[in-house]
């Protein structure tokens, strides 16, 4: 597998497993937005374009983790809350 292979498969696995996360908490209706087909599809096509930007340095698994951070809205939510800071689309996939 390619590094942007790796990539997708990593992605399209945490947006999976997200969704099935999501949609069992009682809250679900706060994050629809994320496991909803529209939301999932937008979300896949911002994957895509990100595999093809991935640093020469960074790994998949890195890259994902950077991507899925940020474009996964509770899991942004957990990171901002740890680190007490907003955070900043990753330059290397920003438009």
């Amino acid at each position: 597998m390619t590094k942007q292979d790796q990539f997708l498969y990593i992605v399209q696995t945490a947006i999976l497993a997200n969704g099935i996360n999501l949609s069992s908490q009682a809250d679900s209706e706060k994050h629809r937005h994320e496991f909803s087909a529209t939301g999932v599809l937008g979300m896949l096509d911002e994957a895509i374009r990100a595999s093809e930007r991935i640093p020469e340095n960074m790994g998949a698994y890195d890259a994902a983790h950077e991507f899925c951070s940020h474009m996964l809205g509770h899991l942004q939510e957990s990171e901002e809350k740890a680190s007490g800071k907003r955070l900043d689309v990753p330059y290397w996939f920003a438009r």
